[in-house]
């Protein structure tokens, strides 16, 4: 098992997310790559991940993510991440992550990623009305 700091996923998070560089995106992230897991990513590639960088850098100016753990095998990269984020309102926010990736040619050419942005949006003071099956 490779140290963290080696792997692909953990060069992501520090370039694009801690480092704040858009640029890396293009770097990291292959022309056809599919990324799920995150709402509004449309486009496959670097285009439509921006979209979403943007959204969410514009909410959160200041965004650390801390990579605890990561495997790789093969082609394959799987990561537990910490997300600390603060926004324009100076509110913080700390919610966990797992990404899983497929990489290529030293590229993710597809991404699976499960975010608890629940527990973001309550620690922001948002209700979430559940819905009442009506029989």
């Amino acid at each position: 098992m490779p140290n963290k700091n080696s792997t692909l996923t953990y060069r992501w998070f520090q370039e694009v997310w801690n480092n704040g560089r858009k640029d890396a995106i293009d770097e990291m992230l292959d022309d056809t790559a599919i990324v799920n897991g995150i709402e509004g990513i449309n486009t496959p590639g670097p285009e439509g991940f921006k979209v979403f960088y943007d959204s969410f850098k514009q909410q959160f100016p200041q965004v650390h993510v801390e990579v605890e753990d990561a495997v790789s095998e093969g082609e394959y990269e799987t990561s537990r991440c910490t997300v600390r984020a603060t926004n324009a309102n100076n509110q913080s926010v700390t919610f966990s992550g797992m990404t899983f990736l497929k990489v290529k040619n030293n590229k993710i050419v597809e991404a699976w990623n499960n975010f608890d942005f629940l527990s973001m949006y309550q620690q922001l003071g948002f209700k979430m009305a559940l819905q009442e099956e009506v029989v």
